[in-house]
Parts: structure tokens; sequence; C-alpha cells
């Protein structure tokens, strides 16, 4: 049986490596989740609410940053881009800074100033504003000594289940006289030929 655990392992590991390097170690610690992308698009996400709580810790949750299954088996260095680019977002819940606007899509120039402060460089996107995410250099050579670079598993999201095609419920009818069926997916009114009388429908 095949488990995420590694896949969630190395995430946490670079989390911890990014948080000492980039925040000095003070950002809070996330859930970090891996699941399907579920706004056709995103490589990556981070809830603005603490989406996790524990049962018996004396804490008020968790923020949950979560990398979409589909995109783990792009080049190692834009997966470790996406992770930094949502550990900004963390940075500012806990600074109160207001980085996103439209239902948290639009990404202000206040998340491009904390960013390009965090090892990464910022372009402005036409829609979704200064969201385009990639390594500065100080980024790039860091992640460039991290021994194990890759992940072994990723969702396939080119081969889908092809569906089954709606059945269709189809009209029995039969000529009362000489018995002959005929079926139709509407309702129909015939002749019949040999008899000359209407066929009923058989309900």
């Amino acid at each position: 049986m095949q488990s995420l655990k590694p896949v969630i392992e190395k995430l946490e590991s670079l989390f911890s490596k990014f948080n000492d390097r980039f925040y000095n170690g003070e950002l809070q610690k996330p859930v970090i989740t891996v699941s399907p992308d579920t706004t056709k698009g995103a490589y990556g996400w981070c809830t603005a609410w603490k989406a996790w709580k524990a049962l018996d810790a004396d804490t008020d949750g968790y923020y949950e940053i979560n990398i979409c299954a589909e995109h783990l088996n792009r080049e190692f260095k834009q997966v470790c881009s996406t992770l930094l680019h949502e550990m900004v977002h963390l940075w500012n819940l806990q600074n109160n800074v207001q980085d996103t606007s439209r239902g948290c899509t639009y990404h202000n120039k206040k998340f491009k100033q904390v960013a390009e402060q965090h090892g990464l460089i910022i372009e402005h996107h036409e829609k979704y504003g200064w969201t385009l995410t990639s390594l500065n250099e100080e980024a790039e050579q860091f992640i460039n000594e991290i021994g194990d670079r890759k992940f072994q598993l990723y969702r396939d999201m080119t081969t889908k289940a092809k569906a089954k095609p709606p059945k269709q419920s189809t009209r029995k009818y039969i000529c009362p006289v000489c018995g002959t069926i005929i079926r139709a997916t509407k309702e129909v009114h015939v002749i019949c030929g040999d008899c000359e009388v209407s066929f009923e429908e058989e309900e």
C-alpha cells in the first residue's frame, strides 16, 4: 500500500528549513496537507482561518497549508516556490496584514513586499495581481543544496474514469390486434400498417 506520509514529511521538513532560513523560525507551524486541486488551477493555498483544531491541546487551532496533489510532479524548485508563497500568506496572517482581496484571489502590493523580503520574486498577473512567484537568487541557491529533490508521488490529472452515458428511458407500444411491439424514447402516435389501428402504450 502506498502512503502520502513521505510526501507530507518532506513538505514539513522543507517548511522547517524555510522557516529557519527566511523567517528566523518565527512562523507558527501549520498543518500541511496534500489534496486534489478543487480550484481548477491553484498550486496550493493557505487557509485564512485556523482550520484544524486539537481535541486535547491548549490552542485555538492551526492554519492549513495545502499543496495540490496534481502539481507535485513539477520541478522541485517550483514546488518549493509554491510552499514559500503560502508561507508568505501565513506570515501576513500572523501579523494582521491584509494581502489579498476578491475572495482571497487578488494579491496586492503588500503581498509582493513581504514575499520579496522572504526569498521570492513576484510579478504581476492581470487577473490575480502580484502573484506570479519565482525564487530569488538566495532561495534558489539554498534549495540547490537540499539533497533529496523530488517527490515520489503525485496525482495524475490526465486520466479520468469515463462517465457512463445516462440511461435512456424507453416507452413500449403494442398493437392490440397483432401484438407487434415497438419502442420509443418519447410519446408517439403510431398506426400499425397491417391492422390499421393505433399502437397502445404498455404501462
